[in-house]
């Protein structure tokens, strides 16, 4: 063996040696988006109710810039609604304006919105609320009274106010 091949050769071997001498890392893995809690709260859960209750109050409101106004506050601005009617989805604070509030048609008058939240669940960077809803309404001189079940993906902004990211609902004529 010439001395070239020699000197290989006692690197390798103190590669190797050093190599086999270092501690593995035990630092944890690098967490993307860190959280000083793993769950909800009371709060985020009042919060939460809170949320969904407004939601039935925004439609109270009386006229159609009152609604419209409290309505989609509630909303996140990407919000992403799937109507009961099997329609497409809805993106967006300005979509859901139109399909709530078109330009021309009178606006809905509710009678009565009463909402059930049976869970409220999630973490702190999302949760989910589902119950069940009852609403009788007159919308261009109809009256009509329904029920259903709704679920509610909701995930607070930056300044920690819960809003609504995702919605769906069903419903069926009562009366």
């Amino acid at each position: 063996m010439g001395v070239v091949s020699m000197f290989r050769v006692l690197a390798a071997i103190a590669v190797l040696g050093l190599v086999g001498c270092s501690s593995p890392s035990t630092d944890p893995p690098a967490r993307s988006e860190p959280s000083a809690r793993a769950s909800m709260t009371a709060g985020d859960r009042e919060a939460l109710r809170a949320l969904d209750q407004s939601y039935g109050k925004a439609w109270r409101e009386k006229g159609a810039k009152a609604q419209s106004e409290a309505l989609l506050a509630l909303f996140a601005p990407d919000a992403v609604v799937y109507p009961g009617d099997g329609a497409p989805p809805i993106s967006g604070i300005e979509a859901l304006h139109g399909f709530w509030f078109p330009d021309g048609p009178p606006s809905t008058e509710v009678e009565y919105f009463e909402r059930h939240a049976d869970a409220i669940e999630g973490s702190p960077a999302l949760a989910a609320i589902s119950g069940r809803s009852e609403i009788a309404f007159t919308y261009d001189g109809t009256r009509s009274v329904q029920e259903g079940h709704y679920i509610i993906h909701a995930r607070p902004d930056e300044a920690g106010y819960w809003k609504i990211e995702r919605m769906m609902w069903n419903s069926r004529q009562v009366e």
